[in-house]
Formats: C-alpha cells, sequence, structure tokens
C-alpha cells in the first residue's frame, strides 16, 4: 500500500506560508511577529514539530493575507534566517524568498549600550547594521558598539525577547 501525503494543516487559498522554522521556534516566532499592527485580526494557524526530508523537523506559520510589511519580514529575518516565506495565491506558491540576515535593522530593536543617545532621546529610532552574518552581529548607527544578535531586545516592551542558540540552522 503506498504512502499516502497527509495534511496536518490544511492548505490555504491565498496567503503567506512561513516554512522550514527550526523546530520550536514557531510559537516564539508567532509571540513576537504578532506584535506588528498588519497582522491584527488576521487568522494565523501553527504547525509544530512537523515532519521535514530537508530538517527531520520543523514548524509552520500559515497566515491568511496576501503580503507581510517590511517591518514584519524585516523581523522575522532577525529572528529565523534562513526560513523560507512564500505568498500562496489559489493554492499555489505565487513567490518565494528565503530570509536573509537584514543588512540594516531600523526601530525594531533597542541598544544595549546605556549610553546611547536612543536610550535617551525617545524620538530617535535605532539602527543597526549588520557586520558579520554568521553569528549575527551588528553596530548601533549612533553609538557604534557593536553586538550579537542575541544581545538585542526588541522596542516593543510585551515581546519576549527569544533567540535560539542553536539557530545556526542551515536552513539554505
Amino acid at each position: 500500500m503506498p504512502h499516502e501525503k497527509i495534511l496536518y494543516i490544511p492548505k490555504i487559498e491565498n496567503g503567506i506560508v512561513i516554512d522550514h522554522i527550526p523546530a520550536g521556534l514557531g510559537s516564539q516566532i508567532l509571540q513576537i511577529i504578532q506584535v506588528h499592527p498588519d497582522l491584527a485580526g488576521v487568522p494565523i494557524t501553527l504547525g509544530m514539530n512537523l515532519k521535514s526530508k530537508r530538517m527531520g523537523t520543523k514548524d509552520l506559520i500559515k497566515i491568511q493575507m496576501t503580503e507581510l510589511s517590511p517591518q514584519t519580514l524585516q523581523h522575522l529575518s532577525i529572528l529565523a534566517p534562513g526560513v523560507t516565506v512564500k505568498r500562496i495565491q489559489n493554492f499555489k506558491v505565487d513567490r518565494k524568498i528565503v530570509m536573509d540576515p537584514p543588512e540594516l535593522i531600523n526601530g525594531l530593536m533597542k541598544c544595549p549600550n546605556p549610553n546611547c543617545i536612543t536610550n535617551s532621546e525617545r524620538h530617535l529610532k535605532t539602527c543597526f547594521h549588520c557586520l558579520e552574518k554568521m553569528p549575527m552581529r551588528f553596530a548601533c548607527n549612533f553609538c557604534e558598539r557593536h553586538f550579537f544578535a542575541e544581545e538585542l531586545e526588541p522596542v516593543h516592551p510585551h515581546v519576549v525577547k527569544t533567540f535560539s542558540a542553536g539557530k545556526e540552522a542551515a536552513l539554505k
């Protein structure tokens, strides 16, 4: 009897699929990307510990909207570089991109340097540029200090900081 492919999470007609998320990181990604206003009230499905030929097990997020904002995509690229973002139209993959670590992070993360001007002048948005992609290391454009991605905290105070040290995920 041939093996049948079982769908644990139904296909979506139109929307976004965030695929190849390292197992166990899906709920943390979902918690963080949900703070973005473009996702307010949007139906989202999370699949955890699904079988994957490429990864063994993986997590998966399906979002029933046709586009993600640049800020949401940038946040995703910081949290889980290497994940695949697919746009689905009429049940078929219309566009697919693999998220690389960002060259710039604008206004999403706080500078850990307490003396950085962005921590005292609230109207200034932080800006970091990427120095290294593996491991991810950034420099603040204001105080010029260098930080590993794990040292950066989200600007939104109600978001839990989640970086996985074992996330080197050779997902490409």
